[in-house]
C-alpha cells in the first residue's frame, strides 16, 4: 500500500496535513463544490485559449523569433495550469468533500509543487520579456545579433531548472523555500519595473528626436515597438492583479491556520488561489486584444473549424 508519510518528509507533510483536515473543511462542502465548478470551467478556458495562442504564434506573427519563444513559453506554462494543475486542484477538493485523505495529501502536494514551478517559470519569463523589450530599444540594429534563439532557449532551460530547484527545497523546509520564493519574485518584479521605466523614458526621448527630424519610417517602427511593449505590460499587469489578493491574504491566513483551525481563513486562501489560476485564462484574451497578428490568426483558426464542421 502507498505510504504518503514516506513520500513527503519535513514541512511539506505538515502543510498537506493542515489542508487535508476534516476540522478545517467540515463546514465548507458547498463552498468547495462551487470551487470545483470554477476550477473546472477555468481549466477548460485556459486549455482551449492557450492551445489557440500556441497555434496562432506558430502560424504567423511579426515578433522577432526569440521574442516569440518567450511568449510561447508563457502560453505553455498557462496551458500546463489548465491541463495538469487545475484538474489536480479539482481532485483535491473532491477528495476533501468525500473524506479521501490519502488522495487529498497526494493531490495537494502535486498541486503545490507543480503550481509553484509554473508560477516561478512565468515570473522569470515575464522578466525576460521586459529585458527583451528594453534590449530592442537600446541595441537598435545590434538587437538581432545579441538576442538569439540559442541564448533565449538557454535562458528558458535555466528558468525551469531554477524553479524546480527552488520548489524541491520546500520538501525539506517550507520556511527556507518561502524566503527564496519571496526573494526571487521580488527580483523578477524589480527587474520588470526597472526595464519598463527605462523603456518609457527612452520612448519619450525618441519621440522628441523623431518630432524634430520628421522621419516617417522611424515613426512607424516606434509605433510598432510601442504596441509590443504595451502587450507585454498588460500581461505583466494582469499577473500582478491576479496574484495580489493571494500575496495580501496568504501571510495572515497561513499564520492563523498554523495556530488554530479556521474555516474562514482556509476558504479566503482558496479563493485567492483561484484568482491566480484565472490568470492563465486571461492571458490568451490579452494576446488576442493587444497583438493584431495573433488575433487575426485565431480568427482564421475559428473560420477553418467552422468550415470543417459545415462540410
Amino acid at each position: 500500500m502507498f505510504n504518503f508519510t514516506n513520500f513527503t518528509r519535513g514541512s511539506l507533510q505538515s502543510e498537506s496535513l493542515l489542508f487535508c483536515s476534516a476540522e478545517v473543511t467540515a463546514e465548507l462542502h458547498i463552498q468547495l463544490k462551487l470551487l470545483v465548478v470554477f476550477h473546472f470551467v477555468t481549466a477548460i478556458t485556459a486549455t482551449v485559449g492557450n492551445v489557440l495562442i500556441l497555434i496562432a504564434l506558430r502560424k504567423r506573427t511579426s515578433l522577432h523569433p526569440p521574442s516569440k519563444v518567450l511568449f510561447r513559453s508563457l502560453a505553455a506554462t498557462d496551458l500546463c495550469v489548465g491541463v495538469f494543475v487545475q484538474p489536480c486542484r479539482v481532485t483535491y477538493f473532491l477528495s476533501v468533500v468525500h473524506g479521501k485523505w490519502q488522495t487529498c495529501h497526494l493531490t495537494y502536494s502535486l498541486t503545490y509543487g507543480l503550481g509553484s514551478v509554473l508560477a516561478g517559470v512565468s515570473l522569470w519569463t515575464l522578466s525576460a520579456i521586459s529585458v527583451d523589450r528594453l534590449l530592442a530599444l537600446l541595441l537598435g540594429l545590434r538587437y538581432q545579433q545579441v538576442v538569439t534563439l540559442k541564448r533565449v532557449y538557454a535562458a528558458m532551460i535555466a528558468f525551469w531548472v531554477i524553479s524546480f530547484t527552488n520548489v524541491s527545497i520546500s520538501v525539506w523546509n517550507t520556511t527556507v523555500w518561502e524566503i527564496i520564493a519571496t526573494a526571487t519574485s521580488s527580483l523578477c518584479l524589480l527587474v520588470s519595473f526597472y526595464c519598463y521605466c527605462r523603456i518609457f523614458c527612452g520612448l519619450r526621448h525618441h519621440q522628441t528626436l523623431i518630432a524634430e527630424q520628421e522621419n516617417q519610417t522611424t515613426q512607424i517602427n516606434l509605433k510598432r515597438y510601442r504596441k509590443a511593449v504595451s502587450s507585454a505590460v498588460w500581461v505583466q499587469f494582469a499577473l500582478f492583479l491576479c496574484y495580489f489578493p493571494y500575496l495580501l491574504v496568504s501571510p495572515f491566513a497561513y499564520q492563523v491556520l498554523r495556530m488554530r483551525q479556521s474555516s474562514a481563513f482556509y476558504l479566503a486562501l482558496e479563493i485567492t488561489v483561484l484568482f491566480i489560476y484565472l490568470n492563465s485564462s486571461l492571458n490568451p484574451i490579452l494576446y488576442c486584444w493587444k497583438i493584431v497578428e495573433v488575433r487575426q490568426a485565431v480568427k482564421e483558426i475559428f473560420r477553418t473549424l467552422v468550415c470543417s464542421s459545415n462540410q
